[in-house]
């Protein structure tokens, strides 16, 4: 009998734990930590679902920023931060058959989501330091089923083959600011899935695809 009550209210305090995500429960209600607010940071509305922004949201921590790089010049140590960039007059934007679209060139993105799930603050200051990238994107991602400028769904051509529009994506590194033990500090993070470069067209045999 005492090993069964035992037993109970252990299973009791595990689906407790559970249900709380393991934030501890008082009167049913879940109790959340104060925690690091830079950990808590949520994409802007116009990012929303997105793993990277452009804009600079109202939650963007631009007086923390300030306050590191004064203490931390990063321009001095690691000089101007491009991280990628389109190549000398390469404005086409993807091409006829895989068109591309070109948002943002050269631009500070503000908030990238790593790869550990969580929304990171990018160090951004125009005056003290830049981080800027260049993002293209297919605007067709997948097969071409209708007809473009060099090829027809109907055509002989495309009977053996089949075009795809897709978007390389990149591994780039971000400097972030974090806070420890309630120091500013920075860490290097990848964006989750990486950022889009390129489109590109790529062909396979219909034997390929069977």
């Amino acid at each position: 009998m005492c090993r069964f009550s035992v037993s109970a209210y252990l299973i009791a305090v595990l689906l407790s734990f559970s249900k709380s995500n393991g934030n501890p429960v008082f009167d049913g209600s879940i109790i959340t930590a104060d925690g690091n607010p830079l950990d808590k940071l949520e994409m802007p509305a116009a990012c929303k679902d997105q793993t990277f922004c452009f804009e600079k949201g109202d939650n963007y921590p631009e007086q923390k920023v300030e306050k590191f790089l004064q203490t931390f010049p990063l321009q001095k140590h690691l000089g101007s931060r491009i991280g990628f960039s389109f190549r000398d007059g390469d404005k086409e934007n993807g091409n006829a058959d895989c068109p591309a679209n070109t948002t943002y060139v050269d631009q500070p993105i503000y908030y990238v989501f790593d790869e550990s799930g969580i929304v990171r603050p990018v160090i951004q200051s125009p005056e003290k330091f830049e981080q800027l990238y260049s993002t293209r994107w297919c605007l067709n991602e997948g097969y071409i089923t209708q007809n473009t400028r060099h090829f027809f769904p109907e055509s002989k051509r495309l009977k053996k083959f089949q075009i795809e529009c897709v978007t390389t994506l990149m591994d780039l590194d971000f400097i972030v600011l974090v806070e420890e033990f309630e120091e500013l500090t920075y860490k290097v993070v990848k964006a989750m899935g990486g950022i889009p470069v390129c489109c590109k067209c790529q062909y396979h045999t219909k034997k390929m695809l069977q």
